[in-house]
């Protein structure tokens, strides 16, 4: 399930660097990120297949505090309609154009549902287990598969730790530049390998700087929560349908009860949604031993508070490179028995929150399972992992697969009526 590299070029075969669709605010809005030599702003090229409607849209430009020579581009796509296919590039005649690229909005009206994907811990150029150019590889082959097998898949959630090292370039364009990845809108979330702290600033020698923030536009944007030291990143949401998506930096430099703060405001600004999700990076409840007790202390509690007196459904993590699936839980982090939590079962009317964590989508480290009360069930098949999700106003589907075999791993159904 490699990609076919004959029918299209890839973005390195033109000037332009690290080009990133992703998410926008609202399901007809996508966003655009690219790097280009040029210091006058760029556009986006783009038109429709289908009947030939054309628009050039202007990016604001930034000289790159992290890429010496290049200038970061943002741009913001609107009007888009499901069901039409858009063909796009980036750049300027200054600094050179990317290749055209195609992308087909899922001919789905999102308020009666729509189907979302979520990988994690990518982490382009962790070489525990296998060098740069295999992760690399793996990392391709889990997109490629993922936007041939779901191609109804609104986006994808990746949810930290794109890259080992935050500070790396060379990783940077591992992760971003697939086929893949340039017809489906990326989630991204800023993990403990993305953003500078002292210990890595001091251990890789990268000083500190907007890494993450240079490499993805994200809407909604809070330039106040959920801030990374050096880095311009911060808490975001967008809403797709009944479902309202919170995306919380769980490495900022902040106290982690910035968090508290946050979420309500969020949430009184769009009271009617009928689903609320958080995603970030850390989990509540770890499936790792050497995680397990810090994490709990420095996370667990304040993220039970947010999401009980939130109303949260559902918490998506990443880190442990483990896949889990916890009891629904209450504010005081104990969790619900009555509820029957096999796999393939459905749950009608919960009480509390269930936490879900993604296993690693390349297999770049795996780690070992420890039992976690709060967690009923947990798994480590050593490949690699992703999983769908498919929402209606009246039910949230899960299914967790391997990668290789596309097989179902987990599988579990929450229903509101």
């Amino acid at each position: 399930y490699l990609a076919d590299y004959d029918s299209e070029p890839l973005l390195n075969t033109t000037p332009i660097r690290d080009l990133s669709l992703n998410i926008g605010a609202t399901e007809d809005e996508v966003r655009l990120n690219w790097m280009s030599p040029s210091g006058a702003p760029g556009k986006v090229s783009w038109y429709t297949v289908q009947n030939g409607d054309f628009q050039m849209v202007d990016a604001e430009c930034t000289a790159s505090a992290t890429v010496p020579g290049y200038y970061v581009n943002k741009a913001v796509v609107t009007g888009l309609e499901p069901g039409m296919t858009y063909a796009y590039k980036v750049g300027n005649d200054a600094g050179g154009w990317s290749p055209e690229y195609k992308y087909t909005v899922p001919d789905v009206n999102t308020d009666e549902g729509f189907t979302f994907l979520v990988t994690s811990d990518a982490e382009i150029g962790q070489d525990q287990i296998q060098e740069m150019n295999v992760t690399v590889e793996d990392w391709d082959k889990a997109v490629t598969r993922l936007t041939n097998y779901v191609p109804e898949a609104q986006f994808l959630i990746h949810a930290g730790d794109q890259v080992a090292e935050f500070g790396s370039e060379e990783q940077y364009a591992g992760f971003l530049d697939h086929l893949a990845l340039y017809k489906i809108p990326l989630v991204p979330v800023v993990g403990n390998h993305d953003v500078a702290n002292e210990d890595m600033v001091e251990e890789l020698g990268y000083p500190a700087g907007p890494y993450f923030y240079e490499h993805f536009n994200v809407p909604n944007r809070s330039d106040s929560y959920g801030v990374s030291s050096g880095d311009q990143t911060g808490d975001y949401y967008f809403i797709r349908g009944d479902v309202l998506f919170i995306v919380l930096n769980s490495c900022t430099s902040q106290e982690t009860d910035i968090h508290e703060e946050y979420v309500p405001q969020v949430v009184a600004q769009h009271p009617d949604t009928k689903w609320r999700i958080i995603i970030q990076h850390y989990p509540a409840y770890s499936s790792v031993e050497k995680y397990q007790q810090k994490l709990d202390s420095w996370i667990r509690y304040s993220l039970a508070y947010i999401c009980e007196d939130n109303d949260i459904d559902l918490v998506i993590s990443g880190h442990d490179a483990v896949y889990s699936r916890s009891a629904f839980t209450n504010r005081k982090c104990e969790p619900y028995t009555e509820y029957d939590y096999a796999s393939g079962s459905t749950v009608v009317n919960p009480e509390g929150t269930m936490h879900v964590t993604c296993s690693t989508a390349t297999g770049s480290v795996y780690q070992g399972v420890t039992p976690n009360e709060n967690l009923v069930f947990q798994g480590q098949p050593e490949k690699p992992m992703a999983l769908r999700f498919d929402v209606t106003d009246t039910e949230l589907h899960l299914r967790a697969y391997v990668l290789d075999s596309w097989t179902l791993y987990d599988e579990y159904t929450i229903q509101k009526t």
